[in-house]
């Protein structure tokens, strides 16, 4: 170590800043030039009462810096709190000897100004650095605003396209079902109706995929939860996906295997998620078909589980099954209309409802989706709810008598669309109803004054005049009395729509009745014309009066008629039908009503899997009137004819099968 053995005396001066400490003392003490000491309004006696316990760490570290190296030159700059304020030094450590004692010696020289200018400087070039950083994250927040301001647009612009595209496919859809009601005999033209139904409900599929996505992208969809029956929604599932099935000769079925009916939640989101698991699983699917079970689980948790007998997908594909515009190419799917959006949607719309889907699957055995989701009961403080069920599954089969037998109901059908008027007006004029047809809402409006009416099917999206402003305008003919014969206004839009209600309103406080998506069938239109308090047990007496009777030729199955696949089946299907036919029987001599409801629900499910549409109905009816036999004897003795007429219908196939097994 080379230490500078000169007395430290010898170059010593006083009016140096300067400060000494001995190497090894335990309390660190200095001593200071008289100038430093000036410096300060307390006395300099330790390394603290001159720069402080956090600048005494850094000299520490000086100090045995420069024992380590005392060749080296060690400087560093720190600041003393003086009585003129802060003041910067820069510190030049030595190391000498004298008297035996090893001394550290700091020569102190003021560098304020240059600390200051230095500062200045780095918070020049920091404002400089944060003001490129601002402007460049304000250029780029622009660039991503007008990115996704135009993907908003385009997204719009799609939602806008798809929504303008269903009325004239349901239009079509519409006129096409009309059609095929008349001409169902003509099999040319009968087959070529189907074709177009079949293209048509594909072009449908498509274009709902497209609208929710798109609503989806830019958090323009929502929720419509309301009070809805199960049964009905899985009946409307399995016949929109019915006419696909048999075009690809496969199979669809849907089993539910709750006891709830009435629940709350979003019918029309739950029938596109079905509608397109079932469809997607259509797609892949060469042999057998789509088994739907739908299970009640604990509390309002629902299971639904969609399986088919398809090709199967790879592990490594499942993993991007649900990514939007995905397409497996596979021999079974490559004639099959798609976007690659429907299973995306689908993962879309059980994430918005709450639930949970997933899926399996294994290669050459087929695909398995199941989905959760929670579906409170519906409120059941009033009967409307059954009597709503029971009506619906009424006048499914005949039409309302009290609309022929009494002065013809007066309706205004407004609608943009000609095709959905001459639909909807063609269902009215059948049950004997007047109608006018209004083309926009201003027509719409100028019809209502010139004449009563007693129903209202109002589109929404109209030009001139909108629905909720023409709407408006009946509200006050009816605060003002000056429309007594007004029963109901319905509002009727091509999409799920309620998001197009006015913040803060409801569908009631604007005056509808009810919300309507189109297509509307006929049998909707006989619900909602007989939705008639103060005749309603009157009309239901009489419908079951006319209702002795069913066509048994409609009940007669041909071997043709059962999927290919369940062929092997009818054996064992018709052994237990008739053992559960002779036990229905049984419980309705008993009037066991409960177990009459059991019987001809589970039998119900039987017929749905083997496609026997018509045993279905009647069935259903069956259980239908199990829930009111005690209201009607008439009720019993229909009951009674309903299931003879299903013990000849089976006797018929099962004729059928014999032949065909001693052919074979």
């Amino acid at each position: 170590m080379n230490i500078d053995k000169q007395p430290f005396n010898s170059w010593v001066i006083d009016e140096v800043l300067w400060w000494r400490c001995e190497v090894g003392s335990t309390d660190f003490a200095i001593q200071c030039s008289s100038a430093l000491q000036n410096l300060f309004d307390h006395s300099v006696l330790t390394m603290d009462d001159l720069v402080g316990s956090h600048d005494a760490a850094l000299i520490h570290l000086k100090i045995n810096e420069v024992l380590e190296f005392p060749q080296r030159d060690t400087r560093f700059v720190c600041t003393f709190d003086t009585k003129h304020g802060a003041l910067s030094y820069q510190h030049r450590l030595k190391v000498f000897a004298e008297s035996g004692k090893k001394f550290i010696f700091a020569e102190c020289i003021d560098v304020t100004e240059m600390v200051a200018l230095s500062k200045e400087m780095v918070d020049a070039q920091g404002r400089l650095s944060l003001t490129q950083v601002y402007e460049r994250q304000s250029f780029l927040e622009e660039q991503n605003r007008l990115i996704q301001e135009s993907y908003n647009k385009q997204s719009r612009f799609l939602a806008l396209l798809s929504h303008e595209l269903r009325s004239p496919l349901l239009g079509i859809n519409s006129m096409v079902t009309h059609l095929k009601q008349h001409y169902a005999q003509d099999q040319y033209l009968a087959e070529r109706l189907r074709i177009i139904n079949l293209t048509s409900e594909q072009m449908m599929f498509l274009v709902n995929d497209i609208l929710t996505y798109s609503q989806t992208e830019y958090d323009a969809i929502s929720l419509h939860p309301r009070r809805f029956s199960l049964n009905q929604t899985f009946d409307y599932v399995k016949q929109l996906t019915k006419s696909i099935a048999i075009d690809k000769g496969v199979f669809v079925s849907l089993v539910y295997l709750g006891e709830r009916d009435w629940v709350y939640g979003d019918s029309i989101r739950l029938s596109q998620i079905l509608i397109n698991l079932i469809v997607n699983g259509i797609k892949f699917t060469r042999l057998g078909g789509v088994s739907v079970e739908v299970r009640q689980e604990s509390g309002d948790r629902f299971s639904f589980m969609v399986m088919d007998s398809g090709e199967g997908i790879e592990a490594e594909k499942l993993e991007k099954i649900f990514d939007p515009f995905t397409q497996f190419k596979t021999e079974g799917a490559t004639r099959t209309l798609g976007s690659g959006l429907g299973l995306s949607v689908v993962k879309q719309l059980v994430d918005l409802m709450g639930g949970e889907i997933s899926v399996s699957s294994t290669p050459g055995v087929g695909t398995t989706f199941i989905f959760t989701l929670e579906l409170p009961a519906a409120e059941t403080d009033s009967d409307k709810s059954k009597d709503g069920k029971q009506l619906k599954e009424q006048t499914a089969i005949t039409e309302p008598d009290y609309i022929r037998d009494e002065q013809p109901l007066r309706v205004l059908v407004v609608d943009d669309s000609k095709i959905n008027r001459m639909v909807l007006s063609g269902y009215l004029k059948e049950l004997d109803c007047t109608v006018v047809e209004a083309a926009d809402g201003l027509e719409a409006w100028t019809e209502f004054q010139k004449q009563p009416f007693d129903f209202v099917f109002l589109d929404i999206q109209m030009p001139q005049m909108d629905g909720f402003e023409v709407m408006q305008h009946i509200q006050q003919c009816k605060q003002e009395g000056k429309v007594p014969n007004l029963r109901a206004v319905f509002a009727v839009t091509a999409g799920g729509g309620e998001e197009l209600i006015p913040k803060g309103q409801t569908l009631q406080s604007l005056g509808f009745k009810k919300w309507l998506v189109k297509p509307i069938s006929k049998s909707q239109v006989i619900e909602l014309l007989t939705e008639s308090p103060a005749k309603s047990s009157l009309t239901q007496q009489k419908k079951m009066e006319k209702k002795d009777e069913v066509d048994e030729a409609e009940l007669k199955v041909e071997f043709e008629d059962v999927p290919t696949a369940f062929h092997a089946l009818l054996k064992p299907f018709v052994e237990e039908f008739s053992q559960n036919l002779n036990a229905l029987e049984s419980a309705v001599e008993q009037e066991n009503w409960d177990e009459v409801k059991l019987l001809a629900h589970y039998m119900k499910g039987n017929c749905m899997v083997f496609q026997l549409v018509a045993w279905v109905e009647v069935l259903r009816e069956v259980e239908s009137l199990a829930g009111r036999a005690c209201q009607f004897d008439e009720n019993k003795k229909i009951l009674r004819l309903r299931l003879k007429t299903l013990e000849k219908a089976l006797k018929h196939l099962e004729n059928l099968r014999l032949i065909r097994d001693n052919a074979d």
